[in-house]
């Protein structure tokens, strides 16, 4: 039994304390994160979880998730106090600590950090000499914690897609547009059409799509909330027909209007759209939509790609964050190349 557990001890001190590497250097290997995606773990005492600086923390991670047709938050939180922050709670995906320390610290600040116990890891450190200071600080830049999560679970879901990679779903999109895309080999449905592809799961229960389509580029005009919109409606109704004769997909203007924020993605400006989609003339199905639309210099023409969700009975926060991960791996037909010639020049 001694030699069995002094095994088992060596084992794990090799595991957790690494190796080295082909240059001679000392490696870590880390655990895997733990938890669901978009579970958040509070660290924070319970006195000052009761102040108003509390309650600006716990805002930051249970504010509504933005346009969804229920309210869901942001995130799953669960809390724990300092003393009670043991090694089984490290490997949490995503951490907050919460920290008022006078002796400490001179100002509040927010640290963000990655991999400190688990690969893929997210922590955030938010730190004040007093409660005012911190709450006025989570009131003003808490939402750099929440982007900085919603980051890592995207980042996650792109990861795990591309190791696991829809061969068929690439090799469509690739030959239609140029893109390169990662998704799962759940999204196995396709309808083609001309400058237009229609993919998704089909499902009963949680039915996730993704469409793609392109346009002419004429001028920046062309990337404007009015144009996009306008873009979509049409695109829309010529390609997405319902069920019922002459009803068609369209979007929903009055209950919650969309959204459109301009992003840096791929060291690109892109534009990110939110909304509830709606099918018109007939029946009543809706659900959220995003979709990112970007210029692809190479061929002079705007391509848009949306993922958009319908679950009636279900959640539907993760279901679209889902499919934001898979719009967000798309790659452009001259970022498809650049993947290539860096690769070549790796292999040299």
């Amino acid at each position: 039994m001694k030699k069995l557990l002094f095994a088992l001890l060596t084992i794990s001190v090799i595991l957790f304390s690494g190796c080295k590497d082909n240059n001679g250097k000392k490696t870590t290997y880390l655990p895997s994160v733990s938890g669901a995606a978009y579970e958040v773990l509070l660290v924070i005492d319970d006195s000052l979880y009761r102040t108003p600086a509390g309650e600006a923390m716990y805002y930051v991670l249970n504010a509504p998730t933005p346009i969804l047709p229920q309210p869901e938050p942001m995130f799953k939180m669960s809390k724990v106090a300092p003393n009670h922050f043991d090694n089984l709670l490290k490997a949490t995906r995503n951490i907050v600590f919460v920290e008022v320390n006078p002796d400490k610290y001179t100002q509040a600040k927010i640290n963000l950090s990655r991999n400190r116990w688990a690969n893929t890891q997210a922590l955030a450190t938010v730190v004040a000499p007093d409660n005012e200071s911190l709450k006025n600080l989570l009131e003003t830049s808490g939402s750099t914690i929440s982007d900085y999560f919603i980051m890592a679970e995207r980042e996650r879901m792109v990861d795990f897609y591309r190791s696991n990679i829809n061969a068929d779903a690439l090799r469509r999109v690739y030959q239609q547009f140029g893109c390169k895309i990662a998704m799962p080999t759940s999204m196995n449905k396709f309808e083609k059409k001309e400058n237009f592809l229609w993919i998704t799961n089909g499902s009963a229960l949680i039915r996730q799509d993704i469409v793609i389509y392109t346009t002419p580029y004429k001028s920046i005009d062309d990337l404007t909330h009015e144009a996009i919109m306008a873009r979509r409606d049409s695109v829309m109704k010529a390609n997405m027909p319902g069920g019922v004769e002459g009803s068609y997909m369209g979007t929903e203007y009055r209950f919650l209007p969309p959204v459109t924020n301009f992003v840096t993605h791929n060291n690109a400006w892109c534009a990110e759209t939110r909304g509830l989609w709606k099918m018109k003339e007939g029946e009543h199905m809706g659900g959220p939509f995003v979709s990112l639309t970007r210029v692809d210099e190479m061929n002079m023409q705007i391509i848009t790609i949306e993922g958009f969700v319908f679950a009636p009975k279900y959640d539907k926060r993760n279901p679209l964050r889902q499919l934001e991960a898979m719009i967000y791996s798309l790659l452009l037909p001259h970022e498809v190349n650049e993947v290539v010639i860096t690769a070549k020049n790796t292999n040299q």
